[in-house]
């Protein structure tokens, strides 16, 4: 045994050598791979801006809408916005504002939906006042909906259900199931 060592050590000693170099330029390529993907996916972000105010505004559109908040990203195309500490607030022509807060948001272009999430708190111009973990507004459409559990009250009356619907064009809720109403004081005389 001895023998075939002394003799073939130079043999055994190249082949180890060769081992730990191809380990490691493996490693140096999978660190070079992590670090394409980490720079692929910021530049997928595109830009990133604090304390926005964006208006979307268009002709035809019988509901405009106000976006504030305190940082946004865009997308390297600029089609898709995500933001984070925001205020919304749905302007229909000739109807009461709806001012929707929360903590984070998406805002695709292309469809015109904008998905609101986190402690969402909304409040109409005359009013009343909703609850709900998640919705998502609709632009083309001119309609806030979710499948979440929600709580609507005004100065009378609370309601709680799941689900919630509100036409902002037709001044129009509806609490979708699980509803559970009451009114506070006197119900009126009829």
């Amino acid at each position: 045994m001895k023998k075939i060592l002394k003799k073939h050590w130079p043999l055994l000693a190249m082949a180890f050598l060769l081992v730990v170099v191809t380990l490691y330029l493996f490693q140096g390529r999978k660190g070079s791979a992590q670090k394409t993907v980490a720079q692929d996916k910021e530049s997928e972000e595109g830009i990133r801006l604090k304390d926005i105010h964006y208006v979307q505004d268009h002709p035809g559109r019988e509901v405009k809408w106000v976006l504030d908040a305190s940082e946004a990203k865009l997308s390297k195309d600029q089609q898709f916005v995500t933001f984070l500490d925001f205020v919304v607030t749905l302007e229909p022509a000739n109807r009461p504002r709806v001012t929707l807060q929360g903590k984070q948001g998406e805002f695709d272009k292309r469809t015109g939906r904008l998905l609101l999430q986190g402690d969402l708190i909304g409040e109409t111009e005359d009013g009343y006042r909703f609850t709900t973990e998640q919705a998502v507004y609709h632009h083309k459409e001119g309609y806030l909906e979710t499948d979440k559990a929600v709580k609507v009250s005004g100065a009378f009356f609370s309601v709680e259900g799941k689900g919630l619907l509100l036409d902002v064009r037709k001044e129009t809720v509806q609490v979708l199931s699980n509803v559970t109403t009451l009114i506070h004081g006197e119900p009126p005389i009829l």
